[in-house]
């Protein structure tokens, strides 16, 4: 090689490490003040009940520390220890938009239903859209995104519910661990496979939920199994309790159920198991619990080792609004111990069947027990 072919290959050489060295320099800025620069636009579009501590880019990576959002009261209803995002870029050369996992750590979430069913926390804060300016291209719609992996670490959830019941419940749910696979969005014609786990905490014990199966997102359509052990009932009271004078002060639920949804329509089939059952001095023998006499329950109880195994079948249209399936329930669950116990349809308060005098009449006419009443009343 001359020696001026060696000084051409030297300057090509300190040439290619200048701009090798520029845009890593580049790089590294753009990554150092990219997180300022999309933390200050989404507290900006999201206005000031939300927040972000930081938000670190690496290369396919993202995570935004500490999130957090505000009602108008000032409450934090939404907080997020960690939220991080993986992309997958050997989709990009299929020309497929894919997210191999995004991990939420240490979740809080105030969820609050008023009074007509509707969710009023949390609410994202919108900004009103911009009309169009004449002659300028409207925006595509996003295209399709598939999501490989969510999952949830060590979630909180506190739920309040003013439609259902008399009294507003709040039902706490405590480390929640959920993991849902292959999500597509916009939601595609597939179903998505989960699992969950969840502690709900009582004034006497902390329930454990475990779940998991599948579910289509684009319709609602699924089929999975729960498994429920040691709820504390005495929180749920103004579910069951309605037109109820008895006073539980102690009581576990155990419950196994399947479930099939399919066209807004649920058949669940489950078993469950009332124990440890314990009710407030002065209870009369004309009291009732969930619509049957409590002398029949305090018998039952004291020759069945303190517990009430039962089978129900939740069956009923979700798209139908006067359907109730907290109600459902609970009205199959009274109608199973009623029957377990030996009452006849007559005997069966109105206010567990959901019907009139005349119609539970006439529903039990001739009817031995209630199973036998329950079959005429359900078709079965």
């Amino acid at each position: 090689m001359t020696t001026t072919a060696k000084k051409k290959l030297k300057i090509l050489l300190i040439v290619a490490i200048a701009v090798v060295v520029v845009l890593g320099c580049s790089l590294a800025l753009l990554v150092k003040y990219a997180n300022k620069i999309v933390k200050a636009e989404l507290e900006a579009t999201l206005g000031k009940t939300f927040s972000i501590e930081r938000i670190d880019l690496a290369w396919g990576h993202v995570e935004a520390v500490g999130i957090k959002l505000k009602n108008a009261a000032g409450k934090e209803v939404v907080k997020v220890g960690s939220l991080s995002v993986s992309a997958d870029f050997m989709g990009l050369l299929k020309k497929q938009y894919i997210i191999s996992d995004i991990t939420v750590k240490d979740p809080y979430v105030f969820v609050e239903i008023d009074n007509k069913g509707n969710i009023v926390s949390p609410v994202l804060p919108v900004q009103p859209k911009e009309k169009p300016e004449q002659g300028k291209k409207t925006e595509q719609p996003m295209p399709p995104v598939t999501v490989k992996k969510v999952e949830i670490v060590n979630g909180s959830v506190d739920y309040l519910d003013r439609k259902t019941p008399v009294t507003p419940v709040l039902t706490k749910l405590r480390n929640i661990d959920f993991v849902i696979k292959d999500i597509s969005m916009p939601f595609a014609d597939t179903f998505s496979t989960y699992s969950l786990s969840a502690a709900v905490p009582g004034n006497l014990s902390t329930g454990a939920i475990k779940s998991s199966g599948r579910i289509r997102l684009k319709n609602k359509d699924m089929d999975l199994k729960a498994d429920v052990k040691k709820l504390d009932i005495t929180n749920f009271k103004p579910y069951y309790q309605k037109q109820s004078p008895v006073n539980v002060t102690k009581g576990l639920l155990d419950l196994d159920i399947n479930v099939k949804v399919a066209s807004e329509k649920i058949h669940a089939p489950g078993t469950a198991v009332l124990k440890d059952l314990d009710f407030a001095s002065g209870s009369g023998k004309s009291d009732k619990f969930m619509g049957v006499p409590l002398s029949l329950v305090v018998a039952f109880l004291k020759k069945s080792n303190n517990e009430i195994p039962i089978e129900f079948v939740v069956e009923g249209d979700l798209n139908n609004p006067k359907f109730n399936l907290a109600d459902h329930f609970v009205q199959k669950v009274s109608l199973a111990m009623a029957e377990k116990l030996g009452l006849s349809i007559k005997e069966i308060p109105e206010s567990v069947l959901g019907l009139g005098a005349k119609g539970a009449e006439k529903l039990g006419s001739g009817a031995k027990s209630v199973g036998e009443g329950l079959k005429k009343l359900f078709g079965k």
